[in-house]
């Protein structure tokens, strides 16, 4: 389970392999350094695979 967080609001979920979410984020902490990405074994509640574009914001404000 991949997390992402801006203070203490969780922001989005994800479901992910152990060596992708690690893998993402190692990617996404320097590029979003505002928000906490974490990675928990405990898979629980309603989570969207991890986007396969690996990008944080599927998109963008026009």
């Amino acid at each position: 389970m991949v997390r992402i967080w801006l203070g203490d609001h969780l922001i989005a979920e994800y479901l992910a392999e152990p060596d992708r979410a690690s893998r993402y984020q190692r990617v996404m902490t320097p590029k979003f350094t505002g928000l906490r990405i974490t990675v928990d074994n405990a898979a629980t509640g309603k989570a969207s695979e991890l986007p396969s574009s690996e990008q944080l914001w599927p998109l963008t404000v026009q």
